[in-house]
């Protein structure tokens, strides 16, 4: 059972056989911290090298795996040292303002700050274009120091087969204050009241009808593989059918589908959740809704402003689904599904661009996330390993095919988080950016806020700040009127 478990699942293979150099497929988030005191970064980064090294994910490396074909291994790395994975960086900027902190004032052509938070960002996204190098563990930590009024950054990068944004949250949450760790020496599990050490104490005839028992366990575990496989086998011809048919070519001109360039760009946007709730209240839809219309309509505004014409415009969304079995799930690795949903960039009317969203999630959502052409990632943990290997460098080529844009949610535990006893003021997820697309969106929700993070191809949208600029006006539009 421990090899099973140190495998890499399908999926897991497949995000590391889409990766190029360009585009390497990694997730992230930026988190600043407001202490009471001031932090050396030095103490920081002890800190949460203490707390990786209790976290067993975070010691491991990929591994080939002789069989099955093309497969992968996590196996440990002797003598590990998280040390190795942490690095400071200093801003020699002034500090302050930042998103929703201060506004625009000062913002250059391509929409950057200067501030502390602006720069943070740039070293985020220059950071976030880095590959991971595939002979150590598959994550790095970057502490940011110099962003003013003693506020410091974190950025958490993790490869994408390493987790999904759940497993990330849990890694994330596991280095803060408070966490509840279990030390390295305590990790292994009681043995169970009553058991007894290789059977000792068992009686012959109970070992007679334990041996008389195992064959037909293995022919019904037969059966059930075989009627397993069969299901298996028509749920994977069902999501195949599904892709193939949802394919179309991308918008003619969109920006948002070009050759990756491999640089990066990150811009930050927040909204305030009382606000979500009106337009809630008023509009119906869930907070992912709302926020997918909003996102719609700051495309709408940001692609017409850089003259791109807008009428009869949909992009289209690939939305990730977690599949996880219960919360609090601390597996690692991916386990997710996802929903296709248009958004209705040519709509006008913020209302009736929400209702649309709306409508379009609902039927996803009632046919569930492991049906229809959204579930390309529960496509790809069906798929051999070996075929991952041969065929995930062309599958990415043609992703823009499939989805425009991907659109993730990152829920973030509700109570309040620490670092050293320094407050977590803001945090900005990162979602990894397929190749050939231009923008990646990730959100989360964090103590009355949604933080938002845009990023983006720089080379392709070189004001990506700029589009982060638009969405607090595009919600705003909601309590104009319309629809």
């Amino acid at each position: 059972m421990a090899a099973e478990r140190d495998r890499l699942s399908r999926l897991d293979t497949a995000f590391l056989c889409l990766e190029r150099d360009i585009t390497p497929m990694q997730l992230g988030a930026l988190a600043i911290f407001q202490p009471t005191r001031p932090v050396p970064p030095e103490q920081v980064a002890a800190l949460l090298a203490q707390r990786a090294r209790q976290l067993p994910q975070l010691g491991r490396r990929v591994q080939r795996a002789w069989f099955p074909p093309g497969a992968a291994r996590w196996v440990g790395v002797p003598e590990f040292r998280p040390e190795g994975h942490i690095h400071l960086h200093h801003l020699d900027g002034p500090g302050g303002g930042g998103p929703g902190g201060g506004g625009p004032d000062g913002a250059g052509p391509d929409g950057a700050r200067p501030d502390g938070v602006g720069q943070v960002a740039e070293l985020a996204a220059e950071l976030m274009a880095r590959p991971l190098p595939r002979d150590r563990p598959l994550w790095e930590f970057h502490v940011m120091s110099g962003l003013g009024e003693g506020r410091f950054a974190v950025l958490v990068k993790l490869h994408h087969a390493l987790s999904d944004g759940l497993a990330a949250r849990e890694i994330g949450v596991g280095l803060l204050d408070g966490s509840g760790l279990v030390g390295p020496g305590r990790a292994a599990a009681a043995i169970p009241a009553g058991s007894t050490a290789q059977g000792s104490s068992e009686s012959g005839r109970s070992r007679a009808r334990r041996a008389l028992s195992q064959p037909l366990r293995l022919a019904s575990g037969v059966r059930v593989a075989a009627g397993g496989a069969l299901g298996q086998a028509a749920e994977v011809m069902g999501v195949a059918t599904a892709v193939l048919r949802s394919a179309r070519l991308p918008s003619p001109g969109s920006p948002l589908v070009i050759m990756s360039s491999g640089r990066r760009g990150l811009g930050l946007a927040r909204l305030e959740l009382e606000q979500v709730r009106r337009i809630r209240t008023r509009f119906g839809g869930t907070v992912n809704d709302v926020l997918l219309a909003v996102l719609a309509g700051a495309l709408r505004e940001w692609l017409g402003a850089r003259g791109h014409p807008v009428d009869g415009l949909s992009l289209r969304a690939l939305i990730p689904v977690s599949r996880r079995a219960r919360a609090g799930d601390r597996t690692g690795g991916n386990q997710m599904s996802g929903y296709l949903c248009e958004l209705p960039v040519a709509e006008p009317d913020p209302g009736r661009r929400l209702r649309a969203i709306q409508q379009a999630m609902g039927h996803r959502k009632a046919a569930g996330p492991t049906r229809g052409p959204g579930a390309i990632p529960l496509l790809a943990d069906r798929l051999p390993c070996a075929v991952h290997r041969v065929a995930a460098p062309v599958a990415g080529q043609v992703a823009a095919l499939l989805f425009d844009i991907l659109v993730t949610s990152v829920p973030m535990p509700r109570v309040p988080l620490r670092l050293d006893g320094a407050e977590l003021a803001a945090v900005f997820p990162i979602a990894p950016l397929a190749p050939g697309h231009a923008l990646g969106v990730a959100l989360s929700c964090y103590r009355g806020t949604a933080y938002i993070g845009l990023h983006a191809d720089r080379a392709a949208l070189p004001d990506v700040q700029g589009l982060a600029e638009v969405i607090p006006a595009s919600a705003a539009m909601f309590d104009q009127g319309g629809g």
